[in-house]
């Protein structure tokens, strides 16, 4: 008994003991687990933030090694040049657009300008998309030296020149439609600047055209030809008495059957080239100069307003003309009316570099009241070859003019040669001839030597 009294006593000692162990243990364990849940918690929310920082140091990364290689391929791409042409044709493109006009203010239809070095006249153009509208501009220049040996037993001296022969700016073109044309040249070479020339002509069909205006008489061939295209330097004396030059009028033309036939009718002022000569630039004589000139061309057109060969023909071309002019105008006030009529023949061939060109004149000058009748006539012959084509081209002529065929030793020649080189056609070229001139007069013939020298540019 007393045995089981120590051993219930042993038992519940033991019992107690090991109750009051495993709460201890228990919260032990329950305060280190709250403890590691702290931890935990916050040990993840520095990792995610340190994630976060590295997360967004790579993207920065990515994006410098992204830079970096777009960097790398710009440097190693071969570089596009540029040239200047390049630029001032997308330039002058874009001005030309509508959209760049209306930008700018203007409100105007596009303009396009166009630089013409090698033609015949003109260099440079400004025309609309339609082409019904055109501006062409040009000039051209002549530098000339003369040296004139006069006859001593005339009592008459030496002359030496430098001058400037001709100074022409010109401008033409068309408007409202491409076949209404203008002209416009302005003379200026003399101090006095002047009108040259200024005319509208019509152009709707090849047979049959009209200009009116002030422009040159189409009587003879070398005055129609411009002066920048002699074969000399200056035309034959019998051109300056025969020719009926510039005046105020209408001209009805055409160049039918393919250009093998050319017409001209035409009525003039006829008061010349200075009209204000005339009662102060009025017709009060009421008296007009009418001409009809023809002309055939065998060989089809025929570029005759030209007297050289510089574009050096391949084929044949030939042209023969005839030409009548009457005109009533007084031609001084101290004599009475006068009506004069002038008739002109002409001849022309070109074929490879040569060229030869004839005008025979005959005139009639027929008083109204008393005096006698004046008949006249002249002629000039000239030729010119290329020795070498295009480039250097030898020339020879003579003329005759006899001012009244019922005065004996009154007649006047001319005898000249000459040498022109062409450096880019009749746009930059230089001339040089000699001359010799003789009067007839009963005692002594009248001489004159003379020497000239010009250059001509058109720009």
């Amino acid at each position: 008994m007393y045995n089981n009294k120590w051993y219930k006593y042993i038992l519940s000692s033991a019992i107690i003991i090991c109750s009051m162990y495993i709460n201890s243990t228990y919260n032990t364990f329950a305060q280190e687990t709250t403890q590691t849940r702290e931890i935990s918690k916050s040990e993840r929310e520095d990792l995610q933030w340190q994630l976060k920082q590295m997360e967004g140091a790579m993207q920065k990364q990515q994006e410098q090694i992204h830079a970096l290689k777009n960097r790398i391929e710009a440097l190693s791409a071969e570089p596009k040049l540029i040239t200047r042409e390049e630029i001032q044709h997308e330039i002058e493109d874009y001005l030309s657009t509508d959209e760049a006009r209306k930008e700018m203010g203007l409100g105007l239809p596009s303009v396009t300008a166009v630089y013409t070095p090698d033609d015949e006249k003109y260099a440079l153009s400004f025309r609309l998309p339609d082409d019904n509208y055109t501006l062409n501009l040009g000039g051209r220049l002549q530098f000339q030296y003369t040296f004139k040996d006069k006859d001593e037993d005339f009592d008459e001296s030496d002359v030496q020149d430098i001058n400037l022969r001709r100074a022409r700016v010109y401008m033409g073109g068309n408007i409202y439609t491409k076949f209404i044309h203008y002209y416009v040249e302005l003379d200026g070479d003399k101090f006095n600047v002047g009108l040259r020339d200024f005319y509208i002509y019509v152009t709707p069909i090849e047979e049959l055209n009209g200009k009116f205006g002030y422009f040159k008489v189409p009587f003879n061939r070398q005055r129609m030809t411009t002066s920048g295209k002699l074969l000399f330097i200056d035309r034959s004396i019998a051109n300056d008495e025969f020719t009926q030059d510039r005046d105020y009028g209408v001209d009805i033309y055409g160049k039918p059957f393919e250009g093998h036939i050319e017409y001209h009718a035409a009525v003039f002022q006829g008061a010349g080239e200075d009209p204000e000569k005339w009662d102060n630039g009025d017709n009060l004589d009421n008296k007009l100069l009418y001409v009809l000139n023809f002309r055939y061309n065998p060989f089809g057109k025929y570029d005759y307003y030209d007297e050289t060969d510089v574009k050096y023909s391949d084929k044949l071309k030939a042209t023969i003309g005839a030409s009548v002019a009457f005109n009533g105008k007084v031609n001084d006030e101290k004599i009475k009316d006068t009506n004069t009529v002038v008739g002109v023949v002409d001849l022309g061939v070109r074929y490879k570099g040569f060229t030869w060109d004839s005008d025979y004149f005959v005139r009639t000058e027929d008083p109204e009241s008393d005096g006698d009748t004046v008949d006249s006539d002249g002629f000039y012959t000239q030729a010119g070859y290329f020795v070498i084509p295009k480039k250097l081209e030898v020339a020879a002529r003579y003329s005759m003019l006899d001012p009244n065929n019922d005065i004996n030793n009154d007649v006047e020649k001319e005898y000249t040669a000459g040498v022109n080189y062409y450096f880019r056609a009749h746009r930059s070229k230089i001339q040089a001839d000699v001359g010799y001139y003789v009067t007839d007069s009963e005692d002594q013939d009248k001489e004159e030597n003379r020497i000239r020298i010009q250059y001509q540019i058109i720009f």
